[in-house]
């Protein structure tokens, strides 16, 4: 059984192997593999699908599905939100809880605010 590191690219037979085309079973280098629908094809399968299914789809592997696009906007939408109301609350507190005098005041006048 040999390995991959020793096999040879079909056209290129000084070059290594680094991928077997899934069609044909050819062991072929990087120069001679391209990707094409999520699978690694040599440069004559590739035609072979390419003449049986039309004109080649472009590769958009790089654009982002729809659905992706609706759940990174749902986050900022839910983080914008939560920003939102912890800034309502923190506006909400009294100024003398920001100015840090809020506990002075309740130690110098303990019974101060309670009900009679």
């Amino acid at each position: 059984m040999s390995s991959f590191a020793t096999r040879k690219c079909v056209r290129h037979t000084e070059r290594e192997a680094v991928a077997r085309c899934p069609s044909c079973g050819g062991d072929f280098c990087r120069e001679c593999i391209v990707e094409h629908d999520g699978r690694v094809l040599c440069a004559t399968c590739l035609a072979k699908t390419v003449a049986t299914t039309g004109a080649a789809k472009p590769s958009a592997a790089w654009l982002p599905r729809s659905g992706d696009v609706a759940v990174t906007a749902a986050c900022v939408l839910l983080l914008w939100v939560a920003f939102y109301g912890f800034g309502q609350f923190l506006k909400a507190l009294p100024p003398q809880l920001h100015e840090g005098t809020v506990w002075r005041e309740a130690l110098d006048n303990p019974g101060h605010g309670e009900t009679p």
